[in-house]
């Protein structure tokens, strides 16, 4: 029988001992003053503050959501009404009268102290429906006569109608007080959570945006920005706006907030971050695009362009990134096409050169950022002094390098559209520099006209654009008009050259690819 030795006390190793006993141990006076004190109070109010933003945006999701299905059931219906499949119209009108009560509920659950409007609205959809229900149950057909469609149609219009106020009513309330919040709000974790559900709102798309705006939002973005405690939130608050600027109320409102003065002392300040000046860049761009109807009157804009394209053309010049490059430059074409005298302020501050040196060196990597460059050279090139400007630093060169500018093969359909607008501006570019027969015969010694050619006659080439080839084939007319015929060939000149612009159009967009 085996036999065990137990240590006495004395034996036992005294850090073994210890290790044991430690886990057991603690030092009261330690856990009273921990227990006294509240280490989480400020993360809680954080978090609890955070969790009120994430909750009305859910209940926005949760309204926009249940409404499109609502919606659909509608569409449904109709057509169900149009070819008059009455087996399904009662069973479809109840189900929508259904939907559209629960949501009224959801509603009701979803907003506390519901102001007054939503109520009247929805005390119309109920009456209606109920008058719908009414008229549902008494339909049949009568002596093998059908039911009359009119009245059910405009009972479902008018249902529709209010359903459709209500849905929206509501959505502005909860974005209003999303945004109110924003204003109140201390907490730096709420004011970013905040920020970031307006950005993902905004681009759900043009609906909210209206939405945003009509409540406030751009108003209280800029404020945001013009405040020195909200510095940690200036950069999403810009992203926000840049985001909502994409409707005409959005501009409207950024008007009234004196926005493109706030965006012009954010770009013109020195010491402002890159990252910031580029968030603002985005805002200029975005609001000077050409797809906008408001652009071309927007106040505040003429004071402050001067200023807004130097401010651009020191971060392209500064700048190390391709994504900052592009929103600077995208900014810098949108205005040329707002004011004539945005070309004059571009040679003033030496555009051309700018544009050249940083294509020189890469910045305008992607076939984005040549497109911008390539707009901005074909605006500036309207004037005489820039067009002197662009072929003095190699302009020349540059834009029939953009001519031979391919996509790659697993290109996705944005990047070939691209790739087009940059084989379109670079033509046109050329064409107005040629008026200067110095500029014409440089394109011929540099080996421009065979490419010019070759995007007319080969489809491929030109990704089938009908632009490119109106483009190529107007550089190639004032190239001949200028430096005479004499390097064009006989089947160039018969066809690209000699007819009118329409008949070369014409024969060039029914070539074969294999003609070439």
């Amino acid at each position: 029988m085996m036999k065990f030795r137990v240590k006495l006390p004395t034996e036992i190793d005294s850090v073994q001992k210890w290790l044991s006993e430690l886990r057991w141990n603690t030092e009261s006076e330690c856990m009273s003053v921990l227990q006294g004190k509240s280490l989480v109070t400020k993360q809680s109010h954080d978090s609890s503050t955070v969790s009120s933003a994430k909750s009305t945006k859910d209940r926005l999701d949760a309204i926009r959501s249940r409404a499109h299905v609502i919606s659909a059931e509608f569409a449904k219906l109709f057509k169900k009404i149009e070819k008059e499949r009455w087996k399904h119209i009662k069973g479809g009108a109840c189900r929508i009268t259904s939907q559209v009560r629960s949501l009224l509920h959801d509603i009701n659950t979803s907003i506390q102290d519901m102001p007054p409007y939503l109520f009247e609205e929805e005390a119309v959809i109920i009456e209606e429906s109920a008058k719908l229900a009414q008229y549902i149950d008494s339909l049949g057909e009568i002596n093998g006569h059908k039911p009359n469609t009119l009245p059910l149609v405009n009972m479902l219009t008018t249902i529709g109608q209010s359903f459709s106020a209500v849905v929206d009513m509501a959505l502005g309330y909860l974005i209003q007080q999303m945004i109110q919040s924003i204003e109140d709000a201390t907490s730096p974790h709420f004011i970013s959570a905040s920020l970031s559900h307006l950005i993902s709102l905004g681009l759900e798309g043009e609906h909210m945006c209206f939405l945003i705006a009509r409540e406030g939002g751009v108003r209280v973005l800029f404020e945001v920005c013009r405040q020195s405690k909200f510095e940690f939130a200036h950069s999403q608050a810009l992203r926000a706006i840049a985001t909502v600027c994409c409707v005409s109320e959005s501009i409207l409102e950024l008007e009234k907030a004196a926005g493109v003065e706030c965006l012009t002392d954010i770009l013109c300040n020195e010491g402002t971050t890159e990252h910031l000046r580029s968030e603002a860049a985005g805002v200029v761009a975005q609001i000077t695009s050409p797809c906008l109807d408001h652009n071309q009157h927007i106040s505040g804009f003429i004071e402050n362009m001067e200023d807004l394209i130097q401010a651009l053309l020191k971060l392209c010049m500064q700048t190390h990134s391709h994504e900052v490059f592009l929103l600077a430059t995208a900014a810098i074409a949108n205005i040329t096409f707002m004011d004539s005298m945005a070309c004059d302020s571009l040679m003033q501050f030496d555009a051309a050169r700018i544009m050249i040196e940083a294509c020189q060196v890469n910045k305008a990597e992607s076939m984005f950022a040549k497109d911008q460059v390539a707009t901005i050279l074909a605006n500036m090139a309207v004037l005489e002094n820039c067009s002197a400007e662009i072929t003095e630093n190699n302009g020349m060169e540059l834009l029939l390098h953009f001519l031979h500018q391919r996509p790659s093969p697993q290109a996705a359909e944005a990047e070939r559209s691209a790739c087009e607008r940059v084989h379109q501006k670079a033509a046109i570019a050329l064409t107005r520099l040629s008026k200067d027969a110095e500029n014409a015969h440089i394109i011929v010694e540099l080996g421009g006209i065979p490419r010019l050619v070759q995007l007319c006659r080969n489809i491929t080439e030109r990704n089938n654009s009908d632009g490119v080839l109106i483009a190529c084939l107007a550089a190639l007319r004032k190239i001949a008009t200028v430096c005479g015929v004499q390097e064009f060939s006989a089947a160039d000149i018969q066809q690209l050259i000699k007819p009118t612009l329409v008949d070369s159009y014409l024969i060039c967009s029914q070539l074969e690819e294999s003609f070439v």
